[in-house]
């Protein structure tokens, strides 16, 4: 699986490609929201099978990101790192994208991901909210999700 990374800082960028590059994905990097743009028009956006997209990052941040991005035909599902206040991610979730809090538990996060691109995969259904406190289809569900 393909997985798009977009975080500005450059330890939490490699890192996190390390650690999901050891589960077995394939991960393209870049460094802000505006570049990450040029990759999708380019044509190759149709490989993608997950977006992890930081929410702060400088110039765009992750929702004005997912914005951008999901104005294209093709939209790849996302899943937002962030720091951010609770409130705050109402308008993640609106957008229909699942978010996790930092500091990230990698463990969680490859949980997540794994679910995640499952779930897409066999039905399509969107996948919304914290990870250890989230929605399909608005539902809320736990990290072994139900039917």
């Amino acid at each position: 699986m393909s997985i798009l990374l977009i975080d500005d800082e450059p330890d939490v960028r490699d890192s996190l490609k390390t650690l999901l590059e050891a589960a077995g994905h394939e991960v393209i990097t870049a460094v802000s929201g505006s570049e990450a743009l040029k990759y999708l028009k380019n044509g190759t956006s149709k490989s993608i099978s997950l977006m992890l997209v930081d929410y702060s990052m400088p110039g765009m941040n992750g929702e004005e990101f997912l914005r951008k991005a999901w104005s294209e035909e093709r939209r790849p599902p996302a899943l937002v790192i962030t720091a951010i206040a609770p409130w705050r991610t109402i308008d993640l979730i609106d957008l229909g994208v699942g978010y996790i809090r930092k500091p990230i538990n990698t463990n969680l996060l490859l949980q997540t991901i794994e679910m995640y691109l499952r779930k897409e995969a066999r039905d399509g259904r969107k996948i919304t909210g914290r990870v250890d406190h989230f929605a399909v289809d608005g539902r809320p569900v736990g990290l072994q999700p139900q039917g």
